[in-house]
């Protein structure tokens, strides 16, 4: 039952200006929203707690501390007069119009059994503010559960049978008999199965006592333990294991029962004792303000939502000593709120003895002598309303503040208007309240209606008669199988999807088992994040092309993974890796396919919203990979940037993909065209390696140059062959051929004789700046041309991207290409005889190179952004590590691709290491150019050629 407040409230004298000191704070009970946006209400805040005091005597100085005065507790007492209200009933009782409790030491001391063995002053002093709580809620505003504090308060009255060998077991027990009691079966249901026999009563039986009894016991008893984390964290227990904290929080509070006060013992366990007692009652308003922000917020379609805007008030009528009731709350809720950060609670208080040391004060503002002093009504106004205003604004204010009232009294007219106008009233049930719920529902079955139906007309429309049957393995809603026969999809080697499909195939499905098997390694039960390699790793049924120099980074990737979770660092994450497959020509990749240089429609399918879809069910951190500049490897970048989600390019080497449209969530490991070009015509004007098969005109200071590119392809082959134009038309002739990456053999026959016939008649060599998945259909052509043949020291065929078979196995050059010879560039030079070449080696029986260190440092990178970002953040979102690579960034990270700097300022290392090499007619391959900071040493090389005569070109990022 509600009281109303002792004393004679017509004697109750108010300082001047309390009333407004009132006003204001009946407008944040009425509504605890007051003043915030409204985007801004769903996050939770904090109110501040004020203390009343007095100023001093003859105070007038700014600054001067308050002082503490009994008398100010009847004002506290008498603010309760306004959470109630007579209501208009036959029996005129007191209703409640908002949720509020006091805080008493007679009042304690009369409730409680003392053989409870709980029943601490401690514990009793939050468990009456529950009670009060509870006892309190307005009409229609529904019941109050307080659920986190109900299980932390029967944890501390659990009686376990005595010698109970396993206290959690116990415990456990104990719980879910405590929790699941409501929904055991009445006591009369066996006596109605009895009475009805036979089979029939046999199934009531069942029916009534294991689904409702037995099958919820069971269900609560697995999950019990998982719950409430924030308990173990605060005692300081390793792991999330409730039963674990909850038998430290009973040892805790044993301790303070077994110390008695009258007693003089050895003072450390009094000290403990005494820690032990605050430990528990923060534990407990820590899980009192936990249930109270749910309940002051219910769901969204909840009907009581709009009837829950009032903030709990709290009241503490005599904030003593340290010992009394109110000054130990006081304490212990400026030591939560500190670290929860929000809280529902409204504390309203009056300081009667010194107060306390963390309360901070409302300083009265130095005022100008010439300027008149604030009057004490409006100063008494305005610190309130200034302190409330902050806190709704979000900035941070002191748990406790300090109100110091004037000591003017005021002349009555201010208890007079109090009485009359009141702020806090009840918000009574409307029909409209159940809009929510109604629309909740109704949005839910339209939502399962239309899903259902969208998703049979997709499934008809995407795999009907008229399209081919899927193979198992794409049986997997990550997996689709399309028209090409390709599968395309993302898979982490556990779930039956294969990608593997075209030439390479084989290779692929090795990669998958060793990916499935380190993925199975990794603990999901603990923090983990995904890492997901992204790039074409097939081929149309019709193709039989192929681009397998991601399988050299993915390679790579799988090494840097094994390695980093097997440091078994501290606060290190362990990384799952995925793969991706989009398809050939990155065609499925992303929401750009119709209408590409690679023609064909993406028949919807969007590989990029696949890696989105199953962001957070994997946890997936980044995306690495790409390996080609394409419109759509760049769209499949925007489309995961603007879900947060970083993409770090390897083997991407387009101008656009660094420029323009590039997000801010993208980075790239390779250098891109503009200084691959300068170092490509640097390299062809001065190398002596080149000379003998490509002499220069005599008015020309370099050989002429034949670029084969790909018109179409305007991110990467266009782009390259212009800047190489652009770069070397001053030191030599540049004829451009166009070459398709989807053109038919006699289109291929053709460009061969075309580049024949210019390297003869001009003597110069040839430049391919096309894809490196035609290079050898061009060079099968240019290998059987009569002029190509009949060239003085052969053709010297100078390119960016080669072969990758031609790499990795070098003597198939001069086995089949004997009339041409190679000089290609690349972006990372391992030390064959290093430790990364060699185990690499030994994991994959392949040679280091062909970009396979780009993969391992990409893994390696985001693991180390990742481990540092976990030392603050442990549930960190992909978006944090955006952040984190743009400011503070990688600084200069000696990688085994070189040395690597990215940050806000640059999306890709400034100065990358590059190398040129050349395949020998022996089969050996030897470098001609070495350009950049260096993996080995950690060394810049600004020169090269035969006594470093000439300077190496530098892209504008590296300054």
């Amino acid at each position: 039952m509600l009281h109303p407040p002792p004393g004679d409230e017509q004697q109750l004298v108010l300082p001047v200006g309390f009333d407004k000191v009132v006003q204001v704070i009946d407008r944040y009970v009425a509504d605890r929203q007051t003043g915030r946006p409204r985007l801004a209400q769903s996050r939770g805040h904090r109110l501040p707690a004020l203390l009343l005091a007095r100023e001093p005597d003859g105070a007038t100085a700014a600054g001067t501390a308050a002082v503490p005065d009994p008398g100010l507790t009847a004002l506290v007492l008498a603010y309760r007069q306004r959470l109630v209200s007579s209501t208009n009933e036959p029996d005129r009782y007191l209703a409640s119009l908002a949720p509020h409790a006091v805080v008493d030491d007679a009042r304690l001391a009369r409730t409680g059994p003392q053989e409870d063995p709980a029943g601490a002053p401690h514990v009793r002093l939050l468990e009456d503010v529950a009670f009060q709580l509870r006892a309190s809620m307005p009409e229609g505003a529904g019941p109050l559960r307080l659920p986190e504090f109900d299980t932390c308060l029967a944890v501390l009255r659990a009686v376990l049978p005595p010698g109970a060998e396993e206290e959690r077991q116990a415990l456990q027990s104990v719980l879910c008999d405590r929790f699941t009691q409501r929904f055991q079966a009445p006591p009369n249901a066996a006596r109605l199965g009895d009475a009805v026999g036979g089979r029939w009563g046999a199934l009531f039986r069942l029916l009534t006592v294991v689904p409702a009894g037995w099958l919820w016991r069971n269900w609560y008893g697995m999950r019990i333990d998982r719950h409430h984390p924030w308990v173990g964290r605060m005692l300081n227990q390793a792991g999330r294991s409730f039963l674990n904290a909850a038998a430290a929080l009973r040892a805790a509070h044993h301790h303070t029962l077994a110390q008695d006060p009258a007693e003089p013992g050895h003072p450390e366990a009094a000290a403990l004792a005494v820690r032990d007692e605050a430990v528990v009652r923060q534990i407990l308003l820590t899980a009192l303000i936990r249930d109270l922000v749910k309940a002051a917020r219910p769901r969204v379609w909840s009907r009581r939502r709009p009837r829950r805007r009032w903030a709990f008030v709290l009241l503490l009528p005599t904030v003593g000593g340290e010992g009394s009731a109110c000054r130990k709350f006081l304490d212990t809720y400026a030591a939560v709120v500190r670290d929860t950060g929000t809280s529902p609670l409204l504390v309203l208080g009056a300081a009667t003895a010194e107060l306390p040391s963390y309360a901070a004060g409302l300083l009265r503002p130095v005022l100008p002598a010439q300027q008149p002093a604030i009057p004490d009504a409006r100063r008494a106004e305005e610190a309130p309303a200034a302190l409330f205003a902050a806190a709704a604004a979000g900035r941070a204010t002191e748990a406790v503040q300090v109100l110091a009232l004037p000591r003017t009294d005021d002349d009555g007219t201010a208890k007079d208007w109090l009485a009359v106008h009141r702020a806090v009233r009840s918000q009574r049930p409307r029909a409209l309240d159940w809009a929510r719920p109604v629309a909740a529902v109704t949005a839910a079955a339209l939502l399962c209606t239309g899903g259902f139906l969208l998703s049979r007309a997709l499934v008809e429309h995407f795999f009907g008669a008229h399209s081919p049957a899927p193979r198992p393995a794409a049986a997997s809603s990550s997996c689709r199988q399309v028209p090409t026969g390709e599968v395309v999809g993302l898979t982490d080697g556990t779930d039956g999807c294969d990608l593997a499909h075209g030439l390479y195939a084989p290779d692929l499905r090795k990669l998958e088992q060793t990916l499935g098997h380190q993925n199975a390694q990794v603990d999901t039960s603990r923090p983990y994040r995904s890492l997901v390699f992204f790039a074409p790793l097939s081929v149309g049924s019709e193709s039989k092309r192929t681009v397998p120099t991601g399988f050299q980074m993915l390679r790579g990737a799988l090494l840097a993974q094994k390695q980093v979770n097997d440091g078994h660092r501290k606060s290190q994450v362990p990384v799952r890796l995925l793969i991706a497959n989009a398809g050939e020509y990155f065609r499925y990749g992303s929401r750009t396919a119709a209408g590409t240089t690679t023609g064909g429609g993406h028949s919807g399918v969007d590989v990029a919203q696949i890696i989105i879809d199953r962001a957070e069910r994997d946890h997936i951190a980044a995306v690495i990979g790409l390996t080609q500049s394409r419109p759509e490897s760049q769209q499949a970048a925007i489309e995961l940037g603007a879900r947060g989600i970083t993409v770090l390019g390897t083997g991407v080497s387009g101008q656009r993909m660094v420029q323009g449209a590039s997000p801010v969530s993208y980075f790239q490991l390779s250098p891109p065209d503009s200084r691959i070009a300068a170092v490509v015509a640097a390299f062809a004007r001065h190398s002596p390696r080149l000379q003998p098969m490509a002499a220069p005109a005599p008015e020309a200071l370099g050989p002429a140059a034949v670029v084969v590119f790909d018109p179409q392809d305007t991110y990467f082959s266009a782009d390259l062959a212009h800047r190489f134009q652009s770069a070397y038309r001053s030191t030599g002739l540049v004829r451009l051929v166009p070459y398709g990456e989807v053109d038919d053999g006699r289109r291929t026959r053709a460009v061969a004789d075309t580049v024949c016939t210019l390297v003869q008649r001009t003597n110069g060599f040839v430049f391919y700046a096309a894809r490196s998945s035609v290079m050898e259909d061009l060079f099968l052509y240019m290998q059987h041309n009569r002029q190509c043949r009949a060239h003085r020291g052969g053709v010297a065929v100078l390119a960016e991207s080669p072969a990758p078979d031609l790499v990795l196995h070098p003597s198939l050059m001069p086995q089949k290409y004997g009339a041409l010879t190679l000089f290609y560039n690349q972006f990372s030079l391992p030390a064959p005889d290093g430790p990364f070449a060699k185990t690499f080696r030994a994991a994959f029986g392949l040679s280091a190179e062909n970009d396979s260190a780009v993969g391992h440092d990409a893994v390696n990178i985001l693991s180390e952004a990742m481990d540092a970002i976990f030392t603050t953040d442990r549930s960190f979102s992909p978006s944090a590590l955006v952040t984190y690579l743009q400011d503070p960034g990688v600084p200069e990270y000696v990688g085994e691709s070189g040395v690597i700097t990215l940050d806000g300022s640059h999306n890709y290392p400034p100065n990358k290491e590059i190398h040129i090499r050349e395949i020998t007619p022996t089969g050996t391959k030897i470098t001609d150019l070495t350009c950049g900071i260096l993996a080995d040493g950690a060394q810049s090389v600004t020169h090269w050629g035969p006594d470093d005569s000439y300077t190496c070109p530098v892209d504008d990022a590296s300054s």
